[in-house]
């Protein structure tokens, strides 16, 4: 340890001076504390909720989506060559009408599946299920609301776009709510109705071929690392990843992570102000100290170091503290789930949360930074002091 670092750990925690300069310097170490800890409670809330929204988002759609002018027979085996790709499944899309017993009718989407797969391929929460030997259909909570439609109701489908080429009236199809499903993020509870296959043929008169590809990736595969293998195998494909496809609502998700660490830092802001007062306070207190230090060869520099460690060890104090609490509080309610949140409102039973070692990295670059201009301020304010003659008795 050298010199300056050791002369400022004596004045930091010498105990002979108790007054406004130890009482300002618990306030900034509280200040500081508690802005890291706000800071990292909110980064891990927002995380928490974001991982969450991931896990809904690829749950409904999984994690690539391949479309284009391509041959999907050729494609389909191409994919099963693939060591990254877990599962896939080809679907149709058509916007259409579904209708119920009092003619009261709503536009919708129906993506034609294999509906054995349903259960297995897509990662979606069933509020109720039933089976049938008429061909089922798997809908929305919102979408079966909105029609009053209940498990084992008749309803009729309807492709406005696919006329009978005899009558010339759209083409439709009698079927049975086989499933309600609800996902509780974005609108996907009032965007698509699953329908088989061989009821998307009836419909779909217009249709000589699949829409796309739905894939899922095995644990731990990189979407874009697969989606370039899969670009260079697939020649004219159009594949997106989950976030490129929903790429406007992650964007806001990371404005809102940046806006509650601007806001959130203010805290810190506060703390370092009274830092820079507590430095200032102590200076006054330790002049006579500095005009020895002086007297006996320590330069400027020197002076200006141990001002500086005092309030950048300070401000440590405050980060250590502020990281102590909230990681342990993080731990905490991922164990036990301490708050709870209404599952119908949030899609899940307990506040999530989750921390990661970039967000720590930032968190500790922003607070060190305000703690470093702080203490940086305070040891200039030393020049404004003649230090050599406060060691002269006064009269």
């Amino acid at each position: 340890m050298n010199f300056t670092s050791l002369i400022a750990k004596k004045f930091m925690f010498n105990s002979k001076h108790i007054g406004p300069s130890r009482l300002t310097g618990l306030i900034a170490v509280i200040g500081i504390s508690l802005g890291t800890m706000a800071m990292v409670l909110s980064i891990s809330v927002l995380n928490g909720f974001e991982s969450r929204i991931i896990e809904k988002i690829i749950g409904f759609e999984g994690d690539i989506k391949l479309s284009g002018e391509i041959e999907f027979n050729q494609s389909i085996q191409i994919l099963s060559s693939i060591d990254e790709i877990d599962s896939f499944i080809p679907y149709t899309e058509r916007v259409g009408l579904i209708i119920n017993r009092e003619n009261k009718s709503r536009m919708i989407t129906f993506k034609s599946i294999e509906t054995e797969m349903i259960s297995t391929f897509y990662n979606i929460k069933f509020v109720e299920k039933t089976e049938s030997d008429l061909p089922m259909i798997y809908l929305g909570r919102t979408t079966a609301d909105r029609l009053n439609l209940r498990l084992g109701d008749l309803v009729k489908l309807m492709s406005p776009l696919d006329q009978n080429i005899v009558w010339g009236v759209p083409r439709s199809v009698k079927v049975i709510i086989g499933g309600i499903f609800d996902v509780q993020i974005l609108d996907f509870n009032d965007k698509m109705i699953f329908i088989p296959h061989e009821v998307g043929k009836k419909l779909f008169l217009r249709k000589k071929d699949f829409d796309g590809i739905d894939i899922r990736l095995i644990n731990e595969s990189d979407p874009s690392k697969v989606k370039k293998i899969i670009q260079k195998k697939v020649t004219n494909s159009h594949l997106e990843t989950w976030s490129e496809i929903h790429n406007n609502l992650f964007s806001a998700m990371r404005l809102e992570r940046i806006g509650s660490l601007v806001v959130l830092s203010l805290i810190v802001l506060v703390g370092c102000f009274n830092l820079t007062t507590t430095l200032m306070l102590i200076t006054i207190q330790k002049i006579k100290h500095f005009g020895i230090l002086t007297a006996i060869g320590a330069s400027k520099n020197n002076i200006h170091n141990i001002i500086f460690k005092q309030g950048f060890f300070t401000g440590l104090i405050g980060i250590f503290f502020g990281f102590l609490f909230s990681l342990g509080f993080i731990i905490v309610q991922n164990i036990f789930g301490l708050i709870k949140l209404p599952e119908d409102i949030y899609f899940t039973t307990s506040l999530p949360m989750i921390i990661n070692a970039s967000d720590l990295i930032v968190i500790s670059a922003i607070t060190l930074f305000m703690i470093f201009i702080s203490s940086l301020i305070a040891s200039k304010r030393i020049d404004s002091f003649k230090i050599i003659n406060s060691i002269v008795s006064d009269k």
